[in-house]
């Protein structure tokens, strides 16, 4: 379980909210539970990994007019597809312009991401090393 925190993009309000995952192992399907305060409770399930769940509950939570702040939707993110499978899904780097992606910057997704600014109107591409593209940006933590 993650106690998190969501922030109201119209008007920058935080809502506490938790995420609790669920391997089941029968099926092989990776759940995702998202609750918070005066909502109906959202469960979305893949038989991938829960990088497809992080990004379902991203949608729809950018169709809310919200946006989860942990680690995983950080702008300098970057999910290399050895990350993915070898922790299901929860796992990604921090990667730095023009520098290629080190190893020792793998972190959990639903980790709280430091509490910065969550949008900056400058955006740049970024291409590391290994060829992979990643979307950085100039002080700003989070992607709108």
């Amino acid at each position: 379980m993650y106690r998190l925190e969501a922030v109201n993009l119209a008007d920058e309000s935080r809502v506490p909210c938790v995420v609790t995952l669920r391997d089941i192992e029968d099926d092989d399907i990776c759940g995702l539970r998202f609750d918070r305060q005066n909502a109906a409770p959202m469960v979305f399930r893949s038989q991938v990994d829960f990088e497809d769940t992080l990004m379902e509950l991203r949608h729809e939570l950018e169709r809310q007019g919200l946006l989860l702040l942990c680690n995983r939707f950080r702008r300098n993110a970057f999910v290399s597809s050895m990350a993915r499978q070898m922790s299901t899904g929860l796992s990604y780097y921090l990667v730095s312009p023009g520098q290629p992606v080190d190893p020792e910057k793998l972190v959990d997704s639903l980790v709280p991401a430091p509490k910065r600014p969550w949008f900056s109107p400058r955006k740049r591409r970024s291409t590391s090393k290994i060829g992979s593209t990643a979307s950085v940006s100039d002080g700003a933590d989070y992607r709108p």
